[in-house]
């Protein structure tokens, strides 16, 4: 069932979010990259992008010497990142996005559901006021801002920010993370040992260049995720494309190395210029 059970807005005004925000030492120096006509009315999401690659340039000149994880883990604790969750939770193709997610997962009637790098908390709070079996909403993410994301989701009692997951879960939502990851093979791994039985999995992810903090190393598994997930232990229940597709899954079953092995084969497979994705739509006769 998905219906809207309480009074709280699907989306907010980006007014209303920065007034929320405000008091957030993170946020005075987020705003910083912010014109005062932006501070006020907001910004489209070209400008986003233009806004995060600046604070990525910014911290490639301050940490030349920085491998990869360590950079990544930087600049996932920049201030911009709050102005990215301003625009998420104020903009209309974002909040239908967040909100196809959800419904991918209402027939599962989830009673414990995590929020895979959730950001501020936009698809933790949309589960909490659309799924009405919901009990627990844990929201788990590679920023250390959780005092401030808890304290901007407190009137949702069913919501805990966590450091790290904590299992089994009835379902698990994961929206554009995957092309942020170094490894997002391996993180889809670990949502099937998050899972229980039947528990379902909803991803969107978009593997292409329009912003830096999308990993060029990952590019060639935009046509391809969607096959390695279902031979992660998967089976396909379906998708809505609104602003990007978001597809969703049920555990058919638990995790083993013989499924690693081909997920891994259908990785470096997608490394060559071949129409993997219509090959294995031809094959399966979908």
């Amino acid at each position: 069932m998905f219906i809207k059970s309480s009074n709280q807005p699907v989306s907010y005004h980006w007014k209303d979010v920065v007034q929320r925000l405000s008091a957030e030492k993170n946020w005075q120096k987020a705003s910083h990259y912010l014109s005062l006509h932006e501070q006020e009315n907001g910004i489209k999401i070209k400008r986003l992008w233009q806004i995060l690659d600046q604070a990525w340039d910014e911290l490639k000149i301050s940490k030349p010497d920085a491998d990869l994880s360590e950079f990544l883990y930087e600049y996932y604790q920049h201030p911009v990142w709050l102005i990215n969750a301003a625009f998420s939770e104020s903009d209309e193709s974002t909040i239908s996005d967040r909100l196809a997610a959800v419904r991918l997962i209402a027939h599962n009637h989830p009673k414990k559901v995590l929020d895979f790098g959730g950001g501020i908390g936009t698809v933790a709070r949309l589960c909490s006021i659309t799924l009405p079996n919901i009990q627990h909403i844990d929201l788990v993410d590679i920023t250390d801002f959780r005092h401030t994301i808890q304290n901007y989701l407190e009137e949702f009692s069913n919501i805990r920010v966590l450091e790290c997951p904590e299992p089994p879960y009835d379902a698990i939502i994961s929206t554009e993370v995957l092309e942020h990851l170094p490894d997002p093979v391996e993180a889809v791994i670990e949502m099937n040992k998050l899972l229980r039985a039947g528990g379902g999995f909803v991803a969107s992810w978009s593997f292409n260049p329009c912003i830096k903090c999308h990993l060029p190393q990952n590019f060639h598994l935009n046509n391809i995720m969607h096959w390695i997930i279902r031979s992660l232990g998967f089976g396909f229940y379906g998708f809505e494309r609104r602003g990007s597709g978001v597809y969703s899954y049920v555990k058919q079953a638990d995790i083993t190395t013989k499924m690693i092995t081909q997920a891994r084969r259908l990785e470096q497979l997608s490394r060559f210029s071949l129409p993997l994705d219509r090959l294995f739509l031809f094959v399966r006769g979908l």
